[in-house]
């Protein structure tokens, strides 16, 4: 499963020059990652309620082509692993029609509750399977 998260560049996410300043980037990532969790039926209040999080532990990101402000993009999200410990995500964002990515980055995660790993296929089993469902391997 692939999401799709409509992204209208805002004056203050970018630099003096008008370009989307680098920093802006994982926070659309975050709103990508919680678009995915809503489209799998086990959105972030959900699993929350369960006391677990996706602790981030790594990012890269690649930069192809400036973001400028005003514009749109698209962000689409997926899941490209998961297993009872971790969740990994592929991002690219494309700038108002482009066939090619101007940004794109690759996440990953690791399960937490309390601040300790944890394994949700075997503790969080309906989440896990929400999940499991929408995965697409690279």
């Amino acid at each position: 499963m692939i999401t799709e998260t409509r992204i209208d560049v805002r004056y203050p996410d970018c630099d003096q020059m008008g370009i989307v300043h680098h920093a802006v980037y994982p926070i659309w990532y975050e709103m990508g990652r919680m678009d995915f969790f809503a489209a799998c039926g086990c959105d972030f209040l959900r699993s929350r309620g369960f006391d677990v999080d996706p602790a981030m532990v790594n990012l890269e990101m690649n930069y192809g082509a400036e973001l400028r402000y005003p514009s749109s993009a698209v962000l689409k999200t997926r899941c490209v692993l998961l297993e009872g410990k971790k969740i990994a995500f592929r991002y690219e964002i494309y700038a108002g029609g482009s066939e090619k990515p101007c940004a794109s980055a690759k996440s990953f995660h690791i399960w937490v509750r309390n601040g300790k790993s944890v394994d949700i296929e075997r503790e969080v089993p309906e989440m896990f399977a929400a999940y499991r469902a929408a995965v697409e391997p690279e």
